[in-house]
C-alpha cells in the first residue's frame, strides 16, 4: 500500500521540484559564421544551467552540458557561447536551457534554431567551408549538402575518398586529420556522385602564422630610419587577403619586401615596434638604438681623379650635409688586371685622398664606401667604379745573361720586359759591349721582339762586360750589366749532385764565394737540347747560398744541366754543375746491343745502357726477367754503371730473357733476347773421366786394402778345409782307391759272389752289362766336374758289428756283409729332384736288387748322422743303435754335423758328404718354410761352394 502511495505522489514530488525554479526568461540564440560559433544569451537568477543542442532534422543531440554562467555587468544577462566543429551552414541546430540549483531544476526553455543551408529552399547542391584558412596539423571538418531530390554523394580531399556520415537528410559530413602544408592556391576538396559527376567543392588554405625575426633599424643620412628585418618560415598563404600584414609604431608598412622586409620612417626614434599578423597568428619584434650608434652611409657622389705615372689625386661629395661633420673612416678599393687592393683613409666629413705606388701606364678601377669612425655599425654603399690610367714611364731594366758555347762564342739573354715592367709600349733593346773600363764600346739595337744576340770574342778579350736597356716613347730604361763567364767544359757533375724535384722544384745549395759581391746566378738548360736552346736563369742575392730552381720552369721527364755562377764586378765564376730532373719519368727506349753468350751452364747478358736523352730520369738499375717462368725476375742490378750480368746454373733448352732499364718512376720497355741452351761436349768427356778416375782411385783403395788384409781375407771367406781323420781302427791302409770312371755318372753297388765268403768290394756296373738299367727313373749327372777316376775311402767299423739288411720295398733281401759295415764318404752328390728319384726297384744281374731303396732315394740322403747300417745276407733285417759306439761311428768333417732336427734345418755346408762322381751336394735344399732359419754366412758359403 505504500509503495502504491510513493508512485502517486512521485510525479507530484518531481512537479514540484521543477517548479522551484523559473524557466530562463529572454533566451536568444545568434551564430557567427566566420567562427563558427553559436552564442546564447538569457535571464535567471539561477547560476547553473543546463543546455542541450541537437542537429534539428534528424533530432541528434550533439551536446549535453552543464554550465556555470556570471551575469555581464553592462548588459545583465548571462551568455554562453560554443564553437561547432562542423559549419553551422551544414544543417540548422536548436538550442534549449533551463536552471539548476543543487537537485531542482526548472522547465527547459523552448528550443530556438538556427538554420542551416540544407532547407528545401535552397535545392542546388553546396560545400562549407568555402575558403577556409588553417594552421598545418589542424583538423577540420566539412560537409556537403546535396541537391534536393541527390539520394547518394562522396566526398575526395587531395583525390582521397573521405568516410562520410549523415548529418540530414541532404547533408553528408566528413573531417581531415592532420592537415598538410597547402599549394600556393589552396587545396580544393570536392563532392561528387558515385558517377565522378562533381556537385560542389571547396578550397582551404593550410598554412602557418608569422615567424618573423630580427629588427633592425639604421640611418643613411643621420636624419631618417630604415628598419629591416626576415620574414623567418613561409606562412605559405600566397592568397593576398592571408598575407601577413606589418605595422611599425603603430604605422603600416606599405614598403615591406618579399624576402628581406623594409619600412622606411621619416624621423630617427630610439624604441621601434613591428607587429606581423595574419589569419593564423601574429608576431611582435623591438629594437632600441641611437642614432649615432646605427650609422650606414649612402654611397659617395661624383668621384673624380686625377692621374699621374705613378699616383693620383681622387676627390667625391656628400648628398647629406650633416655627412660633412661626421667623423668617418673611408676605404678605397683599386682594382688593376683583376687583382684588387683596398686602402683606408680617416677624416672628418672625409671627401678626397691621395692614391700613391701606382703603374706607369696601367689602367684602374677605382671604388669608395665610407662609415662612422666612432661607434662603427657597418659599411655604408659604395660608389660607383670609376676607372682611370696612368701616365707612360721609362721602362724598367732588363734581367740580362751571357750565355758561352765555346771559349770564343756564345749569346747574350735577356728576359723580355713584361706590361707592368715596360711602362708603356717597348720600342727595342740596346745591347752594347765592352772590354774592361772602357768606355763606350760597340752598341746594336734590337726590335721589341728579340730577346737573344750571339757575341763573338776575340782571342785577346778579357773581362768582357755586356749592357743592355730597354727603350719606350718616354726614354731608355737603367743599362744592366753582365760580365761574361769563361767557358768551362770540363767540369763534371759534382758526385751525388744528381738533383730531382721535391714536388717538382730543384733546391741547390753552394759553399759562399768571398768575391761574389754581385750575387749569384743559378742557369739551367735541357741537357739534351742542340742549337738554340731556351735557357734559363735566376739572379740570386750575395746574402744567399742556396736557390730554388720553380717546376713551372721545368718539363717532365726532361733533363736539365743547371750551374751555379758567382758575379763580381769584373768576372763570372762557375762553381758548380749538377744534373736534374723535375719530375722523372719511365725510360722511353729500351737498352741496347743486348747480347747472350752461353758458358757451360751459364749465360752472360750483356747490353748498352739507355741514351741519356731517352733516360727520362736517372736510371736507378735494371732488371733482369726470364720469360714464362714462375719466377720471372732473374735479377736486380742495383748499379747503373753494371751492363752486364751472369744467369748461372741453367739446364738445357730454350731461354728468353728481357733486360729494363728503371728509373724513380717505374720501369721502361725491356730488349728481349732468346738463347738455346746446348750440352757442352768437353763438359761432358771432363764429368766421365772424373767419374773414372773416381772409380779407379777407389778399386785401387779396395785392392791395397785387400792386399795388406789378405789372410784376414782368406781366413774370413774362405777358411782352409783340413783332410779327414781316421778314427777306430782299419785293417787296410786308408788310402785312395782307383776305380774306373762309369760312361754316366751314376754307381750302382751290387752283390757279387765274394759277399758270400764275407768280403766285400764296389763293382762299377756300366750301362752294357745292364741292358735293364735304360728303364730306371734315374737322372745322370752329366754337370759333374770331377775327373774319371772316383774315389772313396773305406771306413771299418768294428769287427763285432752286426750285419744289416738293405732291402727294397717289398721287403726282400738283396745283400749282407757278415763280419763288416763298409760306409763310404762321397763329395759332390746332389740328391735328385723329386722327379728325377726312383719310381720302383730294377732287378740288377742275377736278380738282385740295388742297395738304396725307393723310400731312401726319394727323402735324400741321410749323411753320417744316420744310424748305422749293416748288411748281413738276405732276410736279415734291418737294426740301429744310437747309443752302440756313438762316438766313433761314422766321419765326422770339419763342420759337426748336428742331430737330424738340427741336419734337416742346416742346407749344403762345406765338408758336406759327397758322390764319387758327381760335384753336387747329397743334402737336399732347405725348404722354403727353413729359408728364414739359415744361420748368418751361409749365403756366402753357398757362393763359394757352387750352390749358386
Amino acid at each position: 500500500m505504500m509503495k502504491i502511495l510513493l508512485l502517486f505522489l512521485l510525479p507530484v514530488q518531481v512537479s514540484l521540484l521543477h517548479s522551484e525554479l523559473p524557466v530562463p526568461q529572454s533566451v536568444s540564440l545568434e551564430k557567427d559564421l566566420p567562427s563558427q560559433t553559436l552564442s546564447l544569451t538569457w535571464e535567471s537568477d539561477a547560476s547553473v544551467f543546463d543546455i542541450e543542442i541537437f542537429r534539428t532534422e534528424l533530432e541528434e543531440q550533439v551536446l549535453n552540458v552543464s554550465v556555470l554562467a556570471g551575469v555581464n555587468p553592462g548588459s545583465g544577462r548571462r551568455a554562453w557561447s560554443w564553437r561547432s566543429e562542423v559549419p553551422l551552414q551544414c544543417t540548422s541546430h536548436s538550442v534549449r536551457i533551463r536552471a539548476r540549483e543543487q537537485h531542482a531544476v526548472s522547465e527547459w526553455s523552448p528550443l530556438l534554431t538556427i538554420p542551416g543551408s540544407d532547407l528545401p529552399e535552397n535545392a542546388e547542391g553546396q560545400m562549407y567551408p568555402q575558403d577556409k584558412v588553417v594552421a598545418v596539423g589542424s583538423r577540420l571538418a566539412f560537409c556537403c549538402i546535396l541537391p534536393e531530390g541527390q539520394a547518394d554523394g562522396r566526398m575526395s580531399y587531395m583525390n582521397k575518398d573521405l568516410t562520410v556520415t549523415m548529418l540530414s537528410r541532404r547533408t553528408l559530413g566528413a573531417s581531415v586529420d592532420n592537415l598538410p602544408a597547402s599549394r600556393a592556391t589552396g587545396t580544393n576538396i570536392i563532392c561528387s556522385t558515385p558517377l565522378h559527376s562533381i556537385l560542389s567543392g571547396a578550397v582551404v588554405f593550410v598554412g602557418y602564422a608569422p615567424h618573423d625575426e630580427g629588427l633592425q633599424c639604421e640611418t643613411r643620412d643621420l636624419v631618417s630610419a630604415e628598419c629591416r628585418w626576415s620574414k623567418g618560415q613561409d606562412t605559405n598563404l600566397w592568397k593576398r587577403a592571408y598575407q601577413t600584414q606589418y605595422t611599425l609604431n603603430g604605422r603600416p608598412c606599405v614598403e615591406a619586401g618579399r624576402e628581406e622586409k623594409l619600412c622606411r620612417f621619416d624621423k630617427w626614434q630610439d624604441s621601434w615596434t613591428l607587429v606581423a599578423t595574419n589569419p593564423l597568428g601574429t608576431v611582435q619584434l623591438n629594437d632600441s638604438a641611437r642614432l649615432t650608434e646605427r650609422v650606414r652611409l649612402m654611397a659617395p657622389r661624383s668621384v673624380v681623379a686625377v692621374p699621374q705615372a705613378w699616383n693620383a689625386s681622387l676627390q667625391w661629395s656628400w648628398a647629406a650635409q650633416r655627412c660633412q661633420s661626421l667623423d668617418m673612416i673611408c676605404q678605397v678599393h683599386l682594382t688593376n688586371r683583376g687583382r684588387t687592393h683596398t686602402r683606408n683613409y680617416t677624416g672628418v666629413g672625409l671627401s678626397s685622398v691621395f692614391l700613391d705606388g701606382l703603374m706607369p701606364d696601367a689602367d684602374y678601377s677605382v671604388s669608395v664606401c665610407c662609415a662612422s669612425l666612432h661607434n662603427f655599425w657597418q659599411w655604408g654603399d659604395c660608389s660607383t667604379p670609376y676607372s682611370m690610367r696612368t701616365k707612360m714611364d721609362r721602362p724598367e731594366a732588363p734581367d740580362v745573361w751571357v750565355s758561352m758555347d765555346t771559349e770564343d762564342t756564345g749569346r747574350v739573354l735577356w728576359k723580355p720586359l713584361s706590361v707592368s715592367a715596360s711602362h708603356g709600349p717597348l720600342l727595342g733593346y740596346e745591347v752594347s759591349q765592352r772590354e774592361g773600363e772602357e768606355d763606350g764600346g760597340k752598341s746594336l739595337f734590337l726590335p721589341q721582339n728579340v730577346s737573344s744576340l750571339p757575341i763573338s770574342l776575340s782571342n785577346s778579350s778579357h773581362n768582357v762586360i755586356i749592357t743592355v736597356a730597354a727603350r719606350n716613347s718616354v726614354g731608355l730604361s737603367q743599362r744592366s750589366a753582365v760580365p761574361v763567364p769563361r767557358f768551362r767544359a770540363d767540369l763534371d757533375p759534382l758526385p751525388g749532385s744528381k738533383l730531382v724535384g721535391g714536388g717538382g722544384d730543384l733546391n741547390l745549395t753552394w759553399p759562399v764565394w768571398p768575391n761574389a759581391s754581385h750575387g749569384y746566378v743559378l742557369e739551367w738548360a735541357p741537357t739534351c737540347c742542340s742549337g738554340l736552346c731556351s735557357i734559363q736563369w735566376m739572379k740570386v742575392l750575395d746574402s744567399n747560398t742556396s736557390g730554388v730552381v720553380q717546376s713551372g720552369s721545368l718539363l717532365d721527364g726532361e733533363r736539365y744541366t743547371i750551374s751555379v755562377f758567382a758575379l763580381s764586378h769584373e768576372a763570372a765564376v762557375l762553381l758548380q754543375r749538377h744534373h736534374g730532373y723535375g719530375h722523372e719519368l719511365v725510360p722511353v727506349q729500351p737498352v741496347g746491343a743486348l747480347s747472350a753468350q752461353q758458358s757451360g751452364s751459364s749465360v752472360l747478358l750483356t747490353w748498352d745502357p739507355v741514351p741519356i736523352c731517352d733516360q727520362k730520369g736517372f736510371v736507378r738499375g735494371y732488371r733482369v726477367y726470364l720469360t714464362d717462368a714462375s719466377n720471372p725476375v732473374v735479377a736486380d742490378v742495383t748499379d747503373p754503371a753494371q751492363t752486364s750480368y751472369t744467369v748461372e746454373s741453367l739446364i738445357p733448352g730454350s731461354y728468353k730473357f728481357t733486360v729494363k732499364a728503371y728509373t724513380s718512376a717505374g720501369e721502361g720497355s725491356g730488349a728481349t733476347i732468346a738463347i738455346k741452351m746446348e750440352t757442352d761436349s768437353d763438359m761432358l768427356v771432363v764429368e766421365i773421366l772424373v767419374a773414372l778416375g773416381i772409380m779407379s782411385c777407389n778399386l785401387i783403395i779396395i785392392s791395397i786394402f785387400c792386399y795388406k788384409k789378405r789372410e784376414w781375407v782368406k781366413k774370413a771367406f774362405y777358411p782352409e778345409i783340413p783332410g779327414p781323420k781316421l778314427t777306430a781302427g782299419w785293417t787296410t791302409p786308408a788310402g785312395p782307391l782307383d776305380v774306373k770312371s762309369p760312361l754316366h755318372s751314376l754307381v750302382h753297388i751290387v752283390e757279387s759272389p765274394e759277399w758270400e765268403t764275407g768280403k766285400g768290394t764296389l763293382v762299377p756296373v756300366h750301362e752294357e752289362e745292364d741292358e735293364d738299367s735304360t728303364s730306371q727313373n734315374i737322372d745322370v749327372d752329366t754337370d759333374s766336374d770331377e775327373p774319371a777316376l772316383l774315389r772313396y775311402y773305406n771306413q771299418l767299423v768294428s769287427d763285432g758289428s752286426q750285419s744289416n739288411h738293405v732291402s727294397d720295398s717289398s721287403g726282400t733281401s738283396t745283400s749282407s756283409v757278415d763280419s763288416a759295415q763298409t760306409q763310404v764318404t762321397y763329395t759332390g752328390i746332389q740328391s735328385p729332384a723329386p722327379s728325377q728319384a726312383i719310381q720302383s726297384p730294377t732287378p740288377l744281374h742275377d736278380g738282385q736288387s740295388p742297395i738304396f731303396s725307393k723310400e731312401a732315394l726319394s727323402n735324400g740322403y741321410r749323411p753320417q748322422m744316420q744310424p748305422t747300417v749293416g748288411i748281413e745276407g738276405p732276410g736279415a733285417g734291418l737294426e740301429s743303435d744310437p747309443q752302440e759306439d756313438s762316438s766313433n761311428v761314422g766321419y765326422k768333417p770339419q763342420c759337426s754335423w748336428q742331430v737330424d732336427s738340427e741336419a734337416e734345418v742346416f742346407s749344403g755346408s762345406l765338408g758336406s758328404p759327397t758322390s764319387v762322381t758327381s760335384s753336387q751336394f747329397l743334402i737336399p735344399e732347405a725348404s722354403e718354410g727353413r729359408e728364414s732359419s739359415e744361420p748368418p754366412g751361409t749365403w756366402f758359403q753357398n757362393l763359394l761352394s757352387g750352390k749358386f
